[in-house]
């Protein structure tokens, strides 16, 4: 978050030093909020931007440049993006750059999150989640004629943490390659092979 901020920061500058950079008529017409969006980049310090990101400032200029000298641009992103602690500020930043130079809606320009399992393809619009809700608990026996388990379950981080402490017995994943997903590869693949059946339905 704190390097897109940087980029977005050094984008303000260049259109306040030449014109012409950011895409002033798309912004009018397709966003809101963007005076206080540029308030808060402005009012956020380069000291601050560097620290939290690591990177200089000089080399997040240098981003910002080649962005402002493309006319059309795709921001390709993976799960270390959105499972990240700042997910949510993260692919909201890159939607603020993109929408800064009006990066959205035309050839060769947008958003693209790669998708690497499961979790992140669709499947919780159809009701796939480990912690359901009475209501959608209800529809099921409704609907299917039996009682569902209504005890929550694991999500991705919760599941490999059970695995690692040797409480999960079994795995069954449809879709994706959980132990490459997940990080620490050195603790998740050593955990797998010691569960009592592990199944893979490939997609």
């Amino acid at each position: 978050a704190a390097a897109l901020k940087g980029v977005a920061k050094h984008l303000l500058a260049l259109e306040a030093q030449q014109g012409e950079v950011l895409d002033s008529d798309f912004i009018a017409q397709h966003t809101q909020g963007f005076d206080a969006f540029s308030a808060d980049i402005t009012a956020t310090p380069w000291e601050a931007i560097e620290r939290e990101s690591g990177l200089t400032r000089a080399d997040l200029e240098t981003v910002a440049v080649a962005y402002a000298k493309s006319n059309a641009t795709i921001i390709t992103y993976g799960m270390g993006i959105t499972q990240h602690n700042k997910g949510t500020s993260n692919v909201r930043l890159i939607a603020d750059l993109l929408l800064m130079r009006g990066n959205i809606g035309k050839p060769g320009a947008g958003i693209c999150p790669l998708r690497g399992h499961s979790n992140v393809q669709g499947n919780r619009t159809v009701g796939i989640t480990e912690k359901p809700s009475s209501a959608f608990l209800s529809r099921i026996e409704e609907v299917f004629g039996f009682t569902p388990p209504s005890k929550h379950g694991h999500d991705a981080v919760q599941t490999t943490q059970s695995m690692i402490a040797g409480q999960s017995k079994a795995l069954i994943c449809l879709g994706g390659n959980f132990a490459v997903a997940m990080p620490e590869h050195a603790r998740v693949f050593p955990a797998m092979r010691k569960l009592d059946l592990s199944v893979h339905v490939g997609t």
